[in-house]
């Protein structure tokens, strides 16, 4: 949660009965790029004073015992098999994966608006289109793109490109910035976390839809590339 919503909650994390922290923990999470530092498994005790306007939980125990937060806003009840009995780091990921979901979907249903992007109706419908549906995979994948980046990799005319370009755009899905006489399309830094999901899942899953355009990214000479990190 602290990974995906940046600093938009405030969280916490403690067990029933809190045991040192598995080494496959680390090997996962440093997988995935997750921060690991300061690491540590407390007792719900320490907490027990505390107000929370959000209690999840992981395990039915967990959920039978979360009297202890009685003062709580909500209380949500997400039921995962504990890993640690299984060989192997397989199990751990099967965790990540399946709380990334989770995490996500209750990002979207309960976060503020981050930005101005479309809801989940009008992206499916945006992304409904094929060749929008491309543009967004490969910027997502290449991180920030120009229109002549574009218009190269997908093999059609400049006008049209930028014509769904400006509908992303518009859309707040995508965001424009120049680079001296460069104009690069990337994803907007505020953009939300369900948006980034999606789009992150459509490209992971489906990687043959845009194999033949990122060889053809590959293939162009002297390309320029933004100078602008991710992180601005």
């Amino acid at each position: 949660m602290r990974h995906m919503a940046d600093d938009s909650y405030e969280v916490m994390s403690a067990g029933m009965s809190p045991e040192t922290v598995d080494e496959r923990v680390y090997t996962v999470l440093t997988k995935y790029d997750v921060n690991s530092d300061n690491l540590q498994s407390i007792s719900v005790e320490a907490l027990h004073d505390q107000h929370f306007d959000v209690v999840i939980t992981l395990c039915d125990k967990a959920s039978n015992e979360c009297g202890l937060f009685p003062e709580s806003d909500a209380l949500i009840h997400w039921d995962f098999k504990d890993p640690k009995p299984l060989e192997g780091d397989q199990g751990f990921v099967d965790t990540y994966e399946g709380l990334k979901a989770r995490i996500a979907l209750f990002l979207m249903l309960n976060g503020e608006d981050q930005s101005d992007a479309v809801g989940p109706v009008e992206l499916f419908k945006i992304m409904g289109d094929p060749l929008r549906l491309r543009i967004l995979m490969l910027i997502e994948d290449e991180f920030a793109l120009s229109v002549g980046d574009l218009t190269k990799a997908l093999s059609v005319s400049q006008p049209k490109v930028s014509r769904h370009l400006a509908l992303l755009r518009d859309a707040g899905i995508l965001k424009d910035q120049r680079e001296g006489l460069w104009v690069f399309y990337r994803l907007p830094e505020n953009l939300p976390v369900w948006i980034h999901h999606i789009l992150t899942t459509v490209r992971n899953g489906n990687p043959g839809l845009i194999n033949n355009e990122k060889l053809k990214l590959s293939q162009i000479k002297d390309r320029k590339k933004p100078g602008f990190s991710k992180k601005k």
